[in-house]
């Protein structure tokens, strides 16, 4: 898969998960297709090609989104960063790392995101917020394996 099909690649998991997933929602949650594809992007290309596409994820995101404009992005791009240099340290070639990857990093991602919206002001109740981190995380770690299917590692050309 070629740097213009990822870009491609990026802009359909953002329509499906702005359109058709919203019919998929299981207790009001949908998974973040565009999460995965950050970290795909992270894992697979090089440092300028996966920060691009991490900043047209977010952006995608954010415009497709409830929240403040630029919360995704600027998470995107933190978390390119972040397993662009993990990736340098440990091995994560295995199907199983980079599903625990995935496991953590949307964790991690719903909860940013739900403190940075209480600090802005949006109270979200306790069960409702903890409804929505672990739930996320679970149908987004659900979903990475047939999203790692449709990626071709193999069919990568720096």
């Amino acid at each position: 898969m070629n740097r213009s099909y990822f870009f491609f690649f990026i802009i359909a998991l953002g329509l499906l998960q702005s359109t058709f997933l919203n019919y998929a929602k299981v207790f009001e949650v949908t998974p973040d297709l565009l999460l995965i594809a950050v970290i795909l992007a992270s894992l697979y290309f090089g440092w300028r090609w996966s920060m691009f596409f991490s900043i047209c994820a977010g952006l995608s995101k954010d415009i497709s989104g409830l929240h403040f404009l630029g919360i995704n992005t600027l998470l995107f791009i933190a978390w390119n960063i972040i397993i662009v240099q993990l990736a340098r340290k440990i091995t994560l070639d295995s199907f199983e790392a980079r599903v625990l990857l995935v496991l953590v990093v949307a964790f991690l991602n719903s909860i940013i995101t739900r403190l940075i919206l209480i600090c802005n002001g949006f109270f979200i109740p306790l069960g409702i917020s903890l409804r929505i981190i672990l739930l996320g995380t679970v149908y987004t770690t659900a979903v990475c394996p047939l999203i790692f299917k449709l990626f071709k590692p193999s069919l990568i050309k720096e």
